[in-house]
């Protein structure tokens, strides 16, 4: 008899050491999983906080162009306003105006000189 108790009791530590070893692999393993899903999370809030950037950077030029083409649509309007005035008195006095010299007269560009062969 005491063979049997012998062989269960060592039957016992066995599967008590396997299931115990078991145990442990299996938490070392979620360390490992959760050590490796922490690093990917860190990642992933980097290039969150990347495109956030990006994302603002694009909206402020967004914005910048909005303005630009306002500008530009309001200039359009200013001189096609002036255009038609000037077709209108155009059409008025039969003539055009003669455009006024708002700038410098141009200037011949002046000879350098050279030695002669």
């Amino acid at each position: 008899m005491d063979e049997a108790r012998t062989t269960r009791q060592l039957s016992l530590y066995r599967n008590l050491g396997l299931a115990m070893t078991f145990l442990a692999l299996i938490g070392w393993g979620t360390a490992y999983f959760v050590r490796a899903s922490a690093a990917v999370q860190q990642q992933l809030r980097e290039e969150v906080a990347q495109l956030k950037a990006t994302q603002d950077q694009l909206t402020a030029e967004r914005d910048q162009a909005k303005a630009q083409l306002a500008a530009a649509q309001q200039e359009l309007m200013v001189l096609t306003k002036l255009l038609e005035e000037a077709q209108e008195k155009a059409s008025v006095t039969g003539s055009v105006p003669a455009p006024t010299a708002a700038s410098k007269p141009a200037h011949a560009p002046a000879k350098t000189k050279g030695k002669g062969r």
